[in-house]
């Protein structure tokens, strides 16, 4: 017969498989993205420069990945692994020449330091915070002496230009990992037709940060909280209660002065 398409069974079946596939597709991913509660991971990276005069001069940084957990009551927690690098630099010190009978011996120093620690990435405990005002603010649940060390090497060369130069001090040291994050938050946002995602970012003359995420699945999944974790969260808790008390007081002044 003209004018029809008559197609085999098994043609039909699948087409008719593809077209139900696709229905649950598309309704999952209705349901993924109509809120930002579920599984997220993100990556950022993070330098700053603790140390900086005229001689001296510490740069350290962080890449880093994460993944957390987003409840719908707010609390975020998951785990986050990061990888520091540090670098020490000594510049514009002396130089000498000490004359000596037939021969000239020269002073140049040269000192710095690097980390040498033979896997310095960490990993520690993620927690975090989702307001409607402050956005999401996360924080690593290990305090700072409880954080393991890295291992930072010092060294010292006299630059002494007669063989042997034994002039040549190496000293280890314990340096403590720093945290990427901030007491400020990231606007979460809706892609178009896509996932919820997060950004921040912050630069100042001796630091820049910028860490992002996105939400990978929309499951409620669930993350036991360890005591520490718990702790850190409820610092954030009590600092944004501060805070907001705080602008609360400005308001009713100005109110008052009004």
């Amino acid at each position: 017969m003209k004018g029809r398409l008559c197609l085999p069974p098994t043609w039909a079946l699948v087409v008719l498989l593809s077209v139900s596939l696709l229905s649950v597709s598309c309704g999952e991913a209705i349901e993924f993205t109509a809120h930002p509660y579920g599984y997220w991971e993100g990556t950022g990276t993070a330098t700053e420069v603790p140390m900086n005069d005229r001689v001296r001069r510490l740069t350290r940084s962080a890449d880093f990945d994460f993944w957390f957990t987003l409840a719908e009551d707010g609390e975020a927690a998951g785990e986050i692994d990061l990888h520091y690098e540090a670098e020490l630099t000594v510049d514009n010190l002396p130089s000498a020449a000490l004359p000596l009978p037939g021969a000239t011996v020269t002073f140049d120093p040269e000192v710095g330091g690097t980390i040498t620690d033979p896997d310095p990435t960490r990993r520690f405990p993620l927690v975090g915070r989702l307001d409607d005002e402050e956005g999401l603010i996360l924080a690593i649940a290990t305090a700072e002496g409880d954080r393991p060390s890295l291992e930072f090497t010092f060294t010292a060369d006299a630059g002494v230009n007669v063989a042997p130069n034994t002039g040549v001090t190496v000293q280890k040291m314990d340096m403590t990992p720093f945290s990427p994050f901030t007491d400020s938050g990231g606007v979460i946002e809706k892609r178009p037709d896509g996932p919820f995602a997060v950004h921040f970012e912050d630069q100042g003359e001796n630091y820049a940060i910028e860490w992002s995420a996105r939400q990978m699945g929309g499951e409620q999944g669930t993350f036991e909280l360890t005591p520490e974790m718990e702790l850190e969260l409820q610092e954030l808790e009590d600092s944004w209660d501060d805070r907001g008390g705080l602008l609360n007081q400005l308001w009713r002044e100005r109110q008052g002065g009004g």
